[in-house]
């Protein structure tokens, strides 16, 4: 039997050269085991350029789970435009009582300013709560607040549309700018950047993606350590419900009570209840609407929790429009503690209905400590009140970034839907919609976004680099439109990098870096002239823009991982990009400084992803170079990290492949390093299941290469008596070259390869009819002259 000789050739060192970039499933190049079919007598890579053991005593020490990191929300797209808890009056506020306003308005150059920025914002009036001056002790009375007999068992909500538990496969441990010289578009620091090497002559020709259904990996269950809970029991007072409770049922328990009037119109009733300066319910027609309660004398926080028994609760801190701190709130509770402004001195509590804003606040406060929290709470905030257009944006935002896909699709179209006129959820969506391979869906967002009036310059700069991304991901990208595209987008959002506003400043700053990247993979993927001249300058261009970001957030250590990851990607398209190594490096140590302060799981999982992501490009660029060393070390360490951020993802079709690549890779150099075929088999196990059925194959023409593979993989499953499973994947691989080459995608004389393997594996097994009539197709493919291209 034999292998094709793409995969037969993996291992083989050469000098640097510049090669076609195959697209198909691809193993990395090992050292090939001598006795292993056919082998190359190449020369190995020189001993200066060699590819770096990732294997550290520190990180071989984790591969069982390597990922003591985490992930922060400094320079993910996206979360720059969010409020934090510590917002300000220029960033906008909010308070999460009805009686107490919605959110607070803003001066109007800032509102300007964060409008550009398409950053949702809500004015509204502020606290009209005047707690009494005479107060006396609370008095003996611990637990004044009764529970609704609710059951509490109020887990963290389903997501949205969960599609059912299939664990992702895991592997065994194994041993061993079009610009001038100046551009334009430019900010200041890109006064030395070099023209974009001329094109050569290309096709123009604009090819259709098919319209995918983005269907996606399903979900893994949540781990029981990662479950959060909301203990859903809303306070009553002295058998009074807010939101529940009648004027009847209120009278015929408390008896008759004083009538009042506040300034803002409502009015309810009051009484002098011991040992509270007095008890003020508001009343909505017959119902109950909130009960306010004033305390005769100042009560700390944490001592005032712990009477009432809700100590144990989360809690999520109300300010005023000046970021002091005026109460704090237990959303499952409904209560809210009515604090001397910048003090944790509380002189009222209020109950109501459980309101959604509390629980959106909540999970705002706890993006950067628990997203599993937040994704708790905006899920029920959803469920309460399905018209809250910002417990939509932010759940979306958190869905995306833990690659809950289908989740957030769903999530991104409802927010579309309550608000058709906010142009960052468009932007997020089409962003969305392009990570599961939905070209064209995500295409048509944008061109509406565009053809919208007096779009905002960073709306237009953000649609500008998201058509240059679409550009890129065609099965045939015009590289030179990509260009354009990142070109406009640049130009569009320099002025915004000095913004009074930070968060738009954050946000052009995160544009001009993947503008700038994505011009240099527009330029390493394409057919330009001068590359090696010009690649290095865009790239150091993208290192400047990552400093000012990393600067503006606060932490660089997560857009250094960008950087990192967006330079190893023009690597593994273009050997015209110097060393990889020190990039590999500096992913690594953005790694490990990550894994030393932040420890929520969650983002622990993306942060390995991401770091798996930027090793795989890594070995990609390590391959292209004939760079052979350590591979397997290498490769399995890569897939331990990607494995770690797998965890609860739902794995697109891309990722699917991606992933199953990889797979391959370390088994193929299982077999032929060291002659392994059972330690490849257990990686193979893991390929299929990621490759079968998958439609990237199909989109991006490489049905053949995928072919190829199966048929490679089949030989070691001969070899370890998997004799029906060998059959069975070289007539898989057989089938999907026959369609490679009725596509014209494939030479017909690479059939000679599979049907050759199939007529030595019937003869073996006796079949002597069906191994002749597989010689004689052998035959006939290995004497064809055609040749397609």
């Amino acid at each position: 039997m034999r292998l094709p000789r793409w995969i037969e050739t993996l291992g083989e060192s050469s000098e640097p050269r510049r090669i076609a970039i195959p697209a198909g499933p691809q193993a990395m190049p090992p050292r090939p085991d001598a006795t292993a079919m056919r082998t190359s007598s190449e020369p190995q890579t020189a001993a200066d350029r060699r590819s770096p053991s990732l294997i550290t005593p520190e990180a071989a020490a984790e591969l069982g789970i390597p990922g003591d990191v985490a992930a922060a929300t400094a320079g993910r797209p996206g979360l720059t435009l969010l409020r934090s808890r510590a917002a300000t009056a220029v960033d906008g506020y909010a308070t999460p009582v009805a009686g107490w306003g919605d959110l607070a308005g803003q001066d109007e150059t800032a509102a300007a300013e964060v409008e550009t920025a398409a950053e949702p914002l809500t004015d509204a009036g502020p606290d009209d709560v005047t707690p009494s001056p005479n107060r006396a002790p609370l008095g003996p009375e611990a637990s004044v607040l009764r529970r609704e007999p609710m059951p509490r068992t109020a887990s963290a909500p389903k997501p949205i549309a969960a599609p059912p538990s299939q664990p992702l496969p895991k592997p065994s441990p194994t041993s061993s700018d079009t610009v001038a010289a100046k551009p334009a578009e430019a900010t200041d620091d890109d006064d030395a950047a070099d023209p974009v090497p001329s094109p050569t002559p290309a096709s123009t020709g604009q090819p259709t993606i098919a319209e995918t259904d983005g269907e996606v990996d399903e979900e893994p269950g949540i781990v029981p350590e990662d479950t959060p809970t909301l203990a859903i029991d809303p306070a009553s007072f002295r058998g009074v419900l807010p939101g529940k409770s009648t004027r009847e049922e209120l009278l015929a328990g408390w008896g008759e009570g004083e009538t009042f009037t506040r300034e803002d119109g409502s009015t309810g009733l009051f009484w002098k209840v011991e040992p509270f300066e007095r008890v003020e319910v508001v009343l909505e027609g017959d119902t109950v609407s909130s009960i306010f309660i004033r305390l005769n004398q100042p009560v700390p926080v944490a001592e005032l929790a712990r009477q009432l028994e809700i100590s144990d609760l989360r809690t999520v801190t109300v300010l005023d429009e000046k970021g002091v701190s005026i109460g704090e709130a237990f959303p499952e509770r409904g209560v809210v503690f009515s604090v001397t402004p910048g003090t944790h001195a509380a002189v009222a509590v209020m109950l109501e209905p459980l309101d959604a804003e509390s629980f959106v606040l909540r999970a705002e406060s706890d993006l950067e400590v628990s997203a599993a929290n937040s994704l708790a709470d905006l899920q029920y905030a959803v469920k309460i009140d399905p018209s809250h257009v910002r417990a939509h944006r932010l759940l979306m935002v958190i869905l995306a970034d833990q690659g809950k896909w289908r989740q957030a699709v769903e999530v991104a179209e409802a927010a579309s839907r309550l608000d058709p006129a906010d142009s960052w959820t468009q932007v997020k969506l089409a962003s969305i919609l392009l990570a599961l391979d939905r070209v064209d869906d995500a295409r048509d967002r944008v061109e509406k976004l565009l053809s919208r009036k007096n779009n905002p310059p960073l709306v237009m700069a953000q649609a500008e680099r998201l058509l240059g991304r679409l550009e890129l991901a065609q099965s045939s990208p015009d590289h030179e439109k990509a260009v354009a595209h990142f070109g406009k987008a640049i130009k569009l959002s320099a002025p915004l990098t000095t913004a009074k506003s930070q968060a738009v400043r954050r946000a052009a700053l995160d544009l001009q870096l993947d503008s700038h990247l994505g011009t240099a993979l527009a330029i390493a993927s394409g057919s330009w002239q001068q590359k090696a001249r010009v690649l290095p300058k865009w790239i150091e261009r993208s290192e400047g823009f990552a400093k000012k970001l990393g600067s503006e957030v606060g932490t660089t250590d997560m857009v250094e991982l960008r950087l990192c990851e967006g330079v190893l990607a023009v690597a593994a398209k273009s050997n015209d990009v110097a060393e990889t190594v020190p990039w590999v490096r500096r992913a690594m140590d953005a790694r490990s400084r990550l894994g030393e302060r932040v420890t929520d799981p969650w983002r622990r999982r993306q942060i390995d992803w991401q770091v798996g992501q930027t090793l795989n490009l890594a070995l990609t660029a390590a391959q292209n170079r004939g760079e052979a060393d350590d591979l397997l070390g290498n490769a399995t360490l890569t897939a331990a990290y990607l494995e770690g951020g797998s965890q609860l993802r739902q794995l697109t079709p891309r990722e699917q492949r991606m992933l199953g690549d990889l797979y391959f890779r370390i088994g193929i150099l299982h077999s032929l390093q060291n002659g392994d075929h059972a330690t490849a088999v257990t990686w193979f196990d893991k390929t299929v299941p990621l490759w079968k059925e998958n439609p990237s194959f199909e989109r991006t023409g490489d049905l053949g290469r995928l072919g190829e593979s199966y048929v490679s993989m089949a030989i070691s499953y001969w070899q370890v008596e998997k004799r029906p499973e060998a059959v069975t994947l070289s007539r898989l691989g057989v089938e999907c070259m026959v369609d490679a080459v009725e596509r014209k995608q494939l030479d017909e004389r690479a059939l000679a390869v599979a049907y050759g393997n199939l007529s030595t594996m019937y003869a073996e097994q006796g079949d002597a009819e069906q191994s002749k009539a597989y010689a004689e197709m052998a035959s006939r493919a290995e004497s064809t002259g055609t040749v397609i291209k």
